[in-house]
């Protein structure tokens, strides 16, 4: 895959066409890394689906040229990637071109970032804000700040992210491994608040990351929770908040009304698992307020679910923290067309207060409509 087409300046330079040096599929989000390297410099690419927000992403990584003075504004406007400019770059009579062989990947936790190595040597780092406020992301050749990377001093935080990142990867090789360590815990935790599970379910189709569902059918309420789903972060957090250790850990959960035949059981707890891998699968997060679809047939007039721990009413279950993060259980509360288009409108802050409002009532899937 390339971004660029072989062209031609007026003064008749030729620019060879890129080659791809790596080219990697996230193994949590729809987010593909790649490294192209023509014959006069190397960029680093993070590059989403058309259907996200994310875009394509880049990052300068080393020039193979004398640096320019000043950027080639002409190259710029026919899609060429630049060199970097003179002042930003540590070695301005250029570097030798990479060997592919030497080059590898590690991507961040969350998925939606990742780091370039020269064997053991960090080359250049993309995290979840790139593109945003004139950032792209650090680059160890570069000084300063410029339009194409930030130069990536030794104490830059990401540093010690990149390194958290290769020790969580390596702790899966281990015996036990983070799921074999935390499903029992959360299970003991679910069971000692709500109850011994009735089923549980497998929700990973047997792919990484592992993850399962505790269900308790009845009699007077069905519980559905997900247990191991705060295992990965959750990406693009920081985006949006200050502390994303706060933030970005979560397992999700929905009380009903009711005790359920077998097959609307295997209905609804399908639907819960469905929504497990909402945050990877669109390079978001889930928190508190933000409003999903509900999909189960058994409801008539509950069309959408509300995120929220804020009611009284619910379920308090402390599940502790993980590498460094609280897990937040979020509870998925039924409501109506109307109330989500409200929530959109306005805020969540008035429905949550009618929903504390009729306690016990929120469980039901024919409840009156709020608003």
């Amino acid at each position: 895959m390339s971004f660029l087409k072989k062209i031609f300046s007026s003064s008749k330079e030729e620019f060879r066409e890129p080659e791809v040096l790596l080219e990697e599929q996230s193994p949590l989000c729809p987010i593909t890394a790649i490294v192209e390297q023509d014959n006069r410099v190397v960029y680093l690419y993070l590059w989403g689906p058309e259907s996200s927000h994310f875009g394509t992403k880049s990052c300068w990584v080393r020039n193979l040229k004398k640096a320019p003075e000043k950027t080639n504004t002409r190259e710029v406007k026919k899609g060429i990637p630049p060199m970097l400019e003179r002042e930003f770059c540590r070695y301005p009579e250029g570097q030798p071109a990479f060997n592919k062989e030497d080059l590898h990947l590690v991507w961040l936790e969350e998925g939606d970032g990742v780091v370039l190595m020269e064997k053991t040597e960090v080359l250049a780092i993309i995290p979840s804000w790139s593109g945003h406020s004139g950032f792209f992301g650090y680059a160890r050749d570069c000084i300063g700040q410029s339009v194409v990377c930030w130069e990536l001093n030794a104490d830059n935080e990401m540093l010690q992210r990149f390194e958290e990142s290769k020790q969580f990867i390596e702790t899966w090789d281990s015996e036990p491994d983070p799921f074999q360590i935390q499903q029992p815990f959360l299970l003991d935790l679910y069971e000692e608040a709500l109850g011994k599970h009735d089923k549980y379910y497998a929700i990973d189709n047997g792919e990484w990351p592992p993850r399962g569902l505790y269900t308790r059918n009845g009699p007077e309420k069905t519980i559905c929770l997900t247990v191991g789903q705060s295992l990965i972060p959750q990406p693009q957090v920081e985006m949006y908040v200050e502390d994303r250790t706060a933030h970005n850990r979560i397992e999700i959960g929905l009380i009903v009304n009711g005790k359920f035949e077998e097959g609307d059981l295997d209905e609804l707890a399908s639907w819960v698992s469905g929504q497990a891998n909402i945050p990877w699968e669109n390079i978001t997060f889930l928190g508190e307020g933000h409003t999903i679809n509900l999909s189960f047939k058994p409801s008539l007039n509950m069309t959408a679910v509300i995120l929220t721990s804020q009611l009284t009413i619910l379920p308090e279950i402390d599940l502790g923290s993980f590498r460094g993060s609280k897990i937040r259980l979020l509870w998925m509360v039924p409501i109506t067309t109307k109330e989500r288009q409200h929530v959109m409108d306005h805020g969540s802050e008035e429905l949550l207060e009618k929903l504390e409002g009729i306690g016990d009532d929120i469980y039901d899937l024919d409840r009156a409509e709020l608003f």
